[in-house]
């Protein structure tokens, strides 16, 4: 999300407009439309208000303007989860955030159900005394596509916080959802190997175990 900026006589009324005291509606209306157009990314309420005060806009007025301005389609809006998301766009960038945005949602969802599949497989396995090989295979296997997501979509992140301002919450928080379906799944294994290991009685060590199944030493959850 590049920032983009607002034509020098339009950023001089935000300015002057935003250094003045008592602004009326339609002005707060105008400052904040301004600046969220200076900003070009998404927001939350709570990032509106702080970006309102910048600007002159005392935060207890925000939501009113801001409702106001969804009102008369100035400034977009829609959910993601539980957050209420607001955003108000140069034209020409409108349509490629809004396809970026759908793939985020679509993303959190397939995630959302890839985390419930994860859960029931947790399950299944909970009522398991010891692991077999294939089944260690296995769990070796989704940890360790669970880590590489998690770093793929921080690349992602990374890259995109490079090129401006922009607002990506939504991945953010996909790349939790991430580490925690991976950090349940390393959870599943240390479970299943203090299992293996009281059933052994000492016979069989913590590293002998993890050199059994080819993990690694240091194998842990994920920071």
């Amino acid at each position: 999300f590049c920032s983009s900026f607002l034509p020098l006589e339009s950023q001089f009324v935000v300015d002057r407009m935003s250094k003045r005291k008592g602004l009326s509606f339609d002005e707060k209306k105008s400052v904040l439309l301004g600046a969220m157009h200076n900003e070009a990314a998404f927001f939350t309420l709570k990032e509106l208000e702080t970006l309102g005060k910048s600007k002159g806009v005392i935060p207890q007025a925000v939501k009113e303007v801001v409702e106001a301005l969804v009102a008369d389609g100035s400034v977009q809006s829609d959910k993601v989860g539980s957050q209420a998301l607001f955003w108000a766009l140069p034209s020409q960038k409108v349509s490629a955030l809004k396809n970026k945005r759908q793939r985020l949602v679509e993303d959190n969802e397939r995630l959302q159900k890839e985390l419930e599949q994860l859960k029931s497989e947790l399950a299944d396995l909970g009522s398991q005394a010891v692991p077999s090989e294939q089944e260690a295979a296995e769990l070796r296997a989704r940890v360790a596509t669970e880590r590489k997501r998690r770093e793929d979509l921080k690349s992602k992140v990374e890259a995109l916080e490079r090129c401006g301002p922009g607002k990506i919450s939504e991945m953010k928080r996909q790349i939790v959802v991430a580490k925690e379906a991976a950090n349940r799944w390393a959870d599943n294994i240390i479970t299943l190997r203090s299992m293996f290991l009281r059933e052994q009685r000492g016979d069989v060590s913590s590293g002998m175990f993890n050199k059994t199944f080819n993990l690694p030493e240091d194998f842990d959850y994920l920071e």
